[in-house]
């Protein structure tokens, strides 16, 4: 529920349309000691927006999975890094690499208040809304 995610999201997909098969793309997370999953599930949605920017099977391009590694190589799959440690409530980092350069995009969160914050901000839409299915990209306005 969290606005920033789903911002990260979209522009996730957006990039990795954008840049195209030259460039090799990764997920970089961090989490709290106790996480017990890894990657986590906001990793993969991540790996999961590489894919349909790359109008690609996300199952088909999944990579290696490492888990407390700091440094893993880029690949012609998606590769995920998850490191847990300390009480890190979350950091997410999706890179793009030609080699001659990367583009990051990331988000880090602080409190975990940001979830319930985005589910109020989602409540308070939905109420002015006429029935029907609507997800986090039609409150942020994405297409």
């Amino acid at each position: 529920m969290s606005l920033g995610i789903n911002l990260l999201m979209y522009l996730t997909e957006i990039t990795s349309a954008s840049l195209g098969s030259n460039y090799l793309s990764k997920v970089f997370e961090v989490h709290h000691k106790h996480k017990k999953d890894h990657p986590s599930g906001t990793a993969l949605m991540l790996g999961k927006g590489i894919a349909v920017g790359k109008n690609k099977d996300f199952y088909k391009i999944v990579g290696k999975k490492y888990l407390n590694k700091k440094n893993f190589p880029y690949g012609k799959k998606i590769n995920f890094n998850s490191i847990r440690k300390g009480e890190i409530i979350g950091e997410h980092e999706v890179t793009f690499s030609s080699g001659k350069e990367i583009i990051t995009l990331n988000h880090e969160a602080f409190d975990r208040a940001l979830y319930s914050d985005g589910a109020i901000t989602a409540a308070k839409w939905l109420f002015k809304k006429k029935p029907g299915l609507y997800s986090m990209r039609n409150l942020l306005n994405f297409k």
